[in-house]
């Protein structure tokens, strides 16, 4: 049994921005440079919109971003504090206006309310939640598990006695723990 390989889960560490890059009319801007700031570590990534004016910049490390556009002709576009987190996609859409490159348009970013990018379900805890958080059943870090959509409340796994640990047990989206479900979509 110990020649036999282990399972490995994957999880993505890095986080996206994308967008599109249009004018006043809504109309796309192909060929726009865009440049994304860490504003923690200073690192700076460029991209160019495509001929739909779209763009992706990926594997970027979680924290705040700022996000620039500029193209001749248009006056810059500056948005700060976007929030980019592990395995998430931020959207920043910049809207360029005629004008020179010595004026810039800025735009601070406030939290999304709802993720248009991406439909997967997940949940992100920062550590000052998971600190500040009140957990019951003897401050089990598994207690968080309750958080998570289509997760049924946590339960002891066996009797007390029998786990001093005081493990607990939980089903996700009316699958039982010991359970893999696989969902096909077109084949």
């Amino acid at each position: 049994m110990a020649l036999l390989p282990a399972n490995v889960s994957a999880q993505a560490l890095y986080g996206t921005i994308t967008g599109t890059v249009t004018d006043d009319s809504g109309a796309a801007i192909p060929g726009a440079t865009v440049t994304v700031l860490n504003e923690n570590t200073g690192l700076e990534i460029s991209a160019v919109s495509d001929e739909a004016g779209a763009y992706t910049v990926r594997n970027l490390q979680p924290g705040t971003y700022t996000v620039k556009a500029s193209l001749q002709g248009f006056k810059e576009f500056v948005q700060t504090g976007l929030p980019v987190g592990q395995n998430e996609t931020s959207r920043a859409d910049a809207k360029l206006e005629v004008g020179a490159l010595t004026e810039s348009v800025t735009v601070t970013t406030e939290a999304a309310l709802l993720k248009t990018d991406k439909a997967d379900v997940s949940v992100n805890l920062k550590p000052a939640e998971v600190v500040n958080l009140p957990l019951n059943q003897y401050r089990n870090y598994q207690g968080l598990m309750n958080l998570v959509p289509g997760a049924t409340p946590v339960a002891f796994q066996n009797a007390q006695t029998d786990t001093p640990g005081r493990a607990l047990t939980t089903n996700v989206n009316g699958t039982n723990r010991n359970n893999n479900v696989i969902i096909r979509i077109d084949g």
